[in-house]
């Protein structure tokens, strides 16, 4: 049995109400366990009588009483002085009914016998026996507050983190939608034969979109198919467009969070394009892994695309996916980029070494 599902066994038995009963047995029987041994014949001190049962009634206001009122109210609100105060005086109060009910049914004693007894030093004796009793009732509840805490804020943290993630993913759709359209607009205005087939390209991105992109991950050879498909019809409106992809054999069993690279391509392919130079454009693509990190680099010509002021989605595709990167791997990647005036060179390193980047 591996420690997950320890933990497991053991938040199901502190929180699961069916085991209500059988945790606070456990509870008492271990409190009690010298009397129990003496009820069992283990050990002998003598027989059972009513004021083992006073004792353990008393007992129980101790401790239900704190951990179902005094807790809740002042200390889980931080105020330990009002709570501390009346945890002494419920232990006073426990002590007294105690002692006077001993004095009183089973061993009697005269005025004069009572003078003699030292009530403080017995009071003493009595309290820390109390506080044997009701500090592991304590211990067991704080510890019980704080896992349920610490749970929830996983949980919240966690919907925060899948809500942030689908936020992004669902960027990549209208930005990859815009610009494919695009592409198909440009063809369509040259009066090209390839709009026909751009289109029904269009369809089968947008499937793997719909479906696969729902996905928490897919299968890494998934994607790479996806990104070749889209750069095909990238080279339908682009036939100067020289598109390379090599991947290792070694990462064909790796998973990837799809559409994580779909911007890094799509901008790629935008500063790719070429309007004064006569140069070719490219856009490569190169997945390798080493012992450590898994490697993936994108370099593509830089062409003389003019910047424009109002180009507000210009950076959208690399934001993203470095969003998207501090949620999936945080430290545990590398975003780096050389620039130069014909070539853009990205690499990304990921330094996860689980079967999915």
């Amino acid at each position: 049995m591996n420690k997950l599902e320890n933990k497991s066994i053991v938040k199901s038995f502190l929180f699961d109400s069916k085991f209500w009963v059988l945790r606070h047995l456990l509870f008492w029987a271990i409190i009690y366990l010298d009397e129990i041994f003496n009820i069992l014949g283990i050990v002998d001190y003598g027989p059972v009588d009513i004021y083992f049962f006073v004792s353990l009634i008393l007992d129980f206001f101790l401790v239900y009483f704190n951990i179902y009122f005094l807790i809740p109210k002042y200390l889980k609100k931080s105020k330990i002085f009002y709570y501390s105060v009346l945890t002494f005086f419920q232990i006073i109060i426990v002590l007294f009914f105690n002692l006077s009910f001993f004095e009183t049914f089973i061993d009697p004693i005269s005025p004069e016998e009572a003078s003699d007894v030292d009530y403080i030093s017995a009071y003493i004796e009595m309290g820390i026996t109390q506080l044997g009793i009701l500090f592991p009732a304590v211990a067991i509840t704080l510890f019980k507050t704080n896992w349920s805490n610490a749970s929830r804020l996983n949980e919240l943290n966690k919907l925060r983190y899948e809500s942030e993630l689908d936020y992004l993913k669902k960027q990549v759709n209208p930005h990859f939608l815009f610009n494919t359209l695009n592409a198909i607009y440009v063809q369509a205005k040259q009066k090209l034969d390839t709009v026909p087939e751009a289109i029904m390209s269009l369809s089968n991105l947008m499937r793997y979109q719909t479906y696969d992109g729902m996905q928490s991950t897919v299968a890494l050879s998934k994607e790479i198919e996806f990104i070749k498909n889209y750069l095909a019809m990238e080279k339908m409106r682009r036939e100067d467009l020289d598109v390379k992809i090599e991947m290792t054999n070694d990462l064909k069993n790796k998973s990837i969070q799809p559409l994580l690279l779909l911007p890094l391509i799509e901008n790629a392919c935008k500063y790719s394009l070429q309007i004064k130079s006569k140069e070719q454009s490219f856009v490569h693509l190169r997945l390798y892994k080493n012992e450590v990190e898994t490697i993936i680099e994108i370099k593509n010509s830089m062409g003389d695309v003019e910047k424009k002021e109002d180009d507000k989605y210009s950076g959208l595709g690399q934001s993203n996916v470095k969003k998207r990167l501090n949620l999936l791997y945080p430290n545990e990647h590398e975003f780096i980029v050389n620039s130069t005036e014909k070539i853009y060179s990205l690499t990304l390193k990921l330094k996860s070494q689980s079967n999915n980047f």
